[in-house]
C-alpha cells in the first residue's frame, strides 16, 4: 500500500497522530510513543500531540522525541475523524470517532497481578489494535476482553462510558519486542559488590491497582522488617507511582519513613532507568517495573504478592504464568528465603533466570519498527497479530499467521 495519495494535482501524505496523555507520565510514558514515531517519521506525516496533564512541556517532549510536539485539549482529540491515532493512554480510545483507526501501546513489559478482573478492558475495548510487548500481557488482555465483552454483549450490562465509538468491536493484539528496553544480555553481567552496601528499591504500583491488602504500601512494614532481618545493612529507596505523591496515604507514609536515615524517597521524577542503576534488587507488588529492572540491569527483582483475593482469576493466571520465571514471594518467610537465595546465586545462575524469562516472554518476537510499519498497512490483518477478539468476546485465531509460539 502506498503511503501517499493523489488529490487533484497534489501529493498527500497520510497523517498519523501520536498522542501522549498519561497523567504526570513525563519522559517515562512519552517514550512508549518513540518506537512508533521512529517507524513512521520519514514515511508519513506524523503529528505528535500531548495534553497539559503529562507533566512536561512541549519543548521537553520535543527534545526527547527529536520531533515537534503540540499541546491540545481533549476536545481537539475528540474532533478527529477518519484518522490513524496511536496513544500511550488507554482512555483516549473512548474519545475517538468511530471513523478513526485506534492503536493503543500497552504499558509495561509483562502482565500484572491486578485487582481489575477484566484487566482494564472497559478502556481497552474501544481500541482497534493493542500493541503488546509480552506473551503474558497479551494473554491477560485477551482474558479481560473475553470477560468484559461477555458481560456487555451477552448479559447486556451497559458501558460505564459515553462515547461516539463502540466498545464492542474487533480488537486485535499485535506482538512486538518490548518498546523500551535495550538489547538482551548475551552473557552474564558483572555482579555488584554488596557486602558493604545493599540498596533495595521499593516500587509500589499505582494505588488502587492491586487487590485490597496486596499493595506494597499496605505491606511496607512486613517487607522492610523482613529485609532488615536478613540484610541488616540494607538501605531502601521508595519510588511511588508518579500520580501518588500527593495522595494523603502516601504523604502520611512519607512522614513515618523520614525518621529512618536508611530509607530515602525518590522524588526526582527522573527516568526509571536511573533509578534501576541505583538498586541491587527491587521489590514490587505488581509493577512491570520489576521486570524492566531485570531487563535493564540483569539483576533480579522480587514480586511480593500476598495471599489475598484468591478468587481473582487475573491474579491466579499471572501466578501461573510467572511462577516458574520470576522470583515471587507470597509470605514474609518466602521473601526472606528469596533474599537468602540471592546471596548464594552465581553470575551464571542469575543470568539463567534472566534468560529463561526473556525467552519465554519475547523469543521469536519482532522489532517494533517492522511491526508498526506492517500494522499501518495491514491493520487487523497484520502479520504480527497475536490474536483478535470479536464483539462477543470470542477469540478469533483462524487464518492468523502468528510469528511466535505461545509460552508452554
Amino acid at each position: 500500500m502506498s503511503v501517499v495519495a493523489f488529490e487533484g494535482a497534489h501529493l498527500i501524505m497520510k497523517n498519523i497522530y501520536l498522542i501522549s496523555n498519561v497523567k504526570d507520565g513525563g519522559k517515562t510514558y512519552l517514550e512508549y510513543l518513540l518506537p512508533a514515531l521512529n517507524a513512521f517519521r520519514n514515511k508519513y506525516n506524523c503529528i505528535v500531540l500531548q495534553t497539559s496533564t503529562t507533566g512536561i512541556s512541549n519543548y521537553e517532549a520535543g527534545q526527547i522525541l527529536n520531533y515537534p510536539v503540540q499541546e491540545v485539549d481533549l476536545l481537539f482529540i475528540a474532533q478527529l475523524e477518519s484518522q490513524i491515532v496511536i496513544s500511550n493512554d488507554a482512555i483516549i480510545g473512548a474519545l475517538l470517532d468511530e471513523s478513526s483507526f485506534g492503536i493503543f501501546i500497552a504499558h509495561g513489559n509483562v502482565g500484572m497481578p491486578v485487582k481489575d478482573k477484566q484487566y482494564f478492558a472497559d478502556l481497552i475495548s474501544y481500541w482497534d489494535v493493542v500493541v503488546s510487548s509480552s506473551r503474558s500481557l497479551s494473554d491477560l488482555i485477551n482474558a479481560g476482553l473475553k470477560f468484559y465483552r461477555h458481560d456487555r454483549a451477552v448479559l447486556r450490562i451497559p458501558s460505564k462510558r459515553k462515547s461516539r465509538r463502540s466498545d464492542l468491536r474487533m480488537t486485535t493484539v499485535v506482538s512486538t519486542l518490548p518498546v523500551k528496553i535495550p538489547a538482551p544480555f548475551s552473557s552474564a553481567p558483572e555482579l555488584r559488590e554488596t557486602s558493604q552496601e545493599y540498596t533495595v528499591g521499593l516500587l509500589p504500583t499505582q494505588i488502587g491497582i492491586c487487590p485490597d491488602g496486596a499493595s506494597l504500601f499496605e505491606c511496607m512494614n512486613v517487607v522492610i522488617n523482613t529485609v532488615k532481618a536478613r540484610i541488616p545493612h540494607a538501605k531502601f529507596i521508595l519510588r511511588p507511582y508518579m500520580t501518588d505523591f500527593d495522595h494523603p496515604y502516601v504523604e502520611e507514609m512519607f512522614e513515618q519513613l523520614h525518621q529512618y536515615p536508611w530509607i530515602s524517597i525518590d522524588n526526582t521524577r527522573q527516568s526509571s532507568k536511573e533509578f534501576y542503576q541505583r538498586c541491587d534488587t527491587i521489590i514490587t507488588d505488581a509493577s512491570s517495573g520489576g521486570v524492566s529492572f531485570m531487563l535493564n540491569t540483569g539483576r533480579l527483582p522480587i514480586y511480593y504478592v500476598p495471599n489475598v483475593d484468591e478468587d481473582n482469576m487475573i491474579v491466579k493466571t499471572w501466578l501461573e504464568q510467572m511462577g516458574g520465571f520470576l522470583p515471587i514471594a507470597r509470605t514474609s518467610d518466602e521473601l526472606e528465603d528469596l533474599l537468602f537465595g540471592f546471596e548464594l546465586l552465581t553470575r551464571e545462575q542469575r543470568y539463567s533466570i534472566y534468560k529463561n524469562f526473556y525467552d519465554a516472554e519475547y523469543s521469536g518476537q519482532f522489532y517494533p519498527n517492522e511491526v508498526f510499519q506492517d500494522l499501518i498497512q495491514k491493520k487487523h490483518q497484520s502479520d504480527f497479530r497475536y490474536s483478535s477478539t470479536n464483539a462477543l468476546g470470542e477469540m478469533v485465531r483462524s487464518g492468523i499467521k502468528v510469528p511466535n509460539e505461545p509460552r508452554s
